[in-house]
């Protein structure tokens, strides 16, 4: 388990990083694909309460279109996914799980002077998703494991474009862009997480 002194030298790192690449490119009206923003051997190894090291009153919603069946103990998640295999999602990790990533949004959320909330998506390749969607808010995502294909629509008209985020990446979102996401074959295995930009002023 990371010491507290370890939480803020990893948030510190993190939050340098994931600046650079999004803030020269918050007006952006179409997505953006930054690559490589994080080395990937960092990154993998920075700890995430996924899992077996979820804190104890995470909610976990495991996605199927438009329903959301939403556990908390590890051992409902785990039938939950054997029996219908779903994208699992992670909510509001800043305010139900201590550590960098609540630094992380507590800092976006000073800096952008609106509320930022923060989820992890983990799936594996064949996963049931949400299908094709857009958000009401600003989406930072950042590739943590594996790798995640998005099809975008920047138009409201016209074929979709492919992004493949792989680790260390990030994939600035737009509010109100079209997406639909799916994890390759090939690593099989995705976590990203999103820093949500809302419209709520602080």
């Amino acid at each position: 388990m990371m010491g507290t002194h370890a939480h803020h030298d990893v948030a510190f790192s993190f939050l340098g990083r994931l600046g650079s690449a999004f803030w020269p490119r918050l007006t952006a009206s179409q997505p953006v694909h930054v690559r490589q923003v994080f080395d990937a051997s960092w990154i993998e190894k920075v700890s995430l309460p996924l899992a077996e090291e979820k804190a104890a009153g995470q909610t976990v919603a495991l996605v199927d279109g438009t329903e959301f069946v939403r556990e908390s103990r590890n051992e409902e998640v785990f039938h939950a996914y054997r029996d219908r295999p779903r994208t699992r999602v992670y909510e509001s990790l800043h305010v139900r799980s201590d550590g960098w990533v609540s630094a992380v949004t507590l800092q976006l959320t000073a800096m952008m002077r609106r509320n930022v909330i923060c989820s992890a998506y983990e799936s594996h390749a064949g996963d049931r998703n949400l299908g094709a969607h857009d958000d009401e808010w600003l989406g930072v995502i950042t590739q943590m494991h594996g790798a995640k294909r998005w099809l975008v629509w920047p138009e409201t008209t016209g074929a979709p474009e492919e992004i493949v985020t792989r680790v260390g990446d990030v994939l600035i979102l737009p509010q109100g862009v079209k997406h639909e996401v799916s994890t390759p074959d090939l690593p099989g295995y995705s976590v990203h997480l999103v820093f949500a930009i809302t419209d709520d002023p602080v």
